[in-house]
């Protein structure tokens, strides 16, 4: 009994190991999102190849938005930074919530926001997460034409970093690993209880 417990704790240990070794990086994840975690983020405007204006916003849940920044070149030049800081996020958002990043294209007023195509009004994904572009950021890339342009993701591109995860960097063959465990245990236990 003994011996079979240790074999499957072995196991998923090994499982567990293999499973967060393959999750080091994943670029660039299409309709990906962003969540806060508690700090202050930081935002880097960078270079693109926009012939439109655009604004990134960020769409707050009391169904206000907050200006960011303008796209380079056609508004803020490249290296512009804009820091949210924590005690603003904290007056709107709980550690964990997603910030909800979009672009207001101001030539055509349309917007795209980050996330799944349904939340855009042509059914289209406009936008991309890569966390291995640049090492400590993630870099957000957004289309902004009605039916996804050329779907390359440069027309808008802003680096994030600090106090900010993407749905890129979370682990689900490493969180099923731990479910396994604990329901090896619950069985031990179980068996063990029978037992007794």
């Amino acid at each position: 009994m003994i011996q079979t417990f240790r074999r499957h704790v072995a196991g998923l240990f090994a499982a567990l190991s293999l499973a967060a070794a393959g999750t080091a990086s994943a670029a660039p994840v299409l309709g990906a999102q962003l969540y806060w975690q508690g700090g202050d983020v930081t935002i880097e405007v960078q270079a693109t190849s926009a012939g439109f204006t655009s604004e990134l916003r960020l769409f707050n849940p009391n169904a206000t938005s907050t200006f960011i920044a303008y796209n380079a070149p056609n508004g803020n030049p490249v290296g512009t930074t804009v820091t949210l800081n924590t005690a603003w996020l904290d007056t709107l958002y709980n550690v964990g919530d997603e910030l909800k990043f979009g672009i207001y294209v101001t030539n055509t007023g349309n917007t795209f926001y980050l996330g799944s195509a349904a939340r855009n009004a042509d059914g289209v994904i406009h936008g991309t997460i890569d966390n291995t572009a640049r090492a400590g950021w993630l870099r957000v890339g957004f289309e902004d034409l009605y039916g996804g342009g050329d779907r390359d993701y440069d027309d808008n591109v802003f680096d994030f970093r600090g106090s900010v995860r993407t749905t890129a960097q979370v682990s689900e063959p490493a969180a099923l690993a731990l479910v396994g465990l604990a329901l090896v245990g619950a069985g031990f236990a179980r068996r063990r209880g029978q037992r007794a």
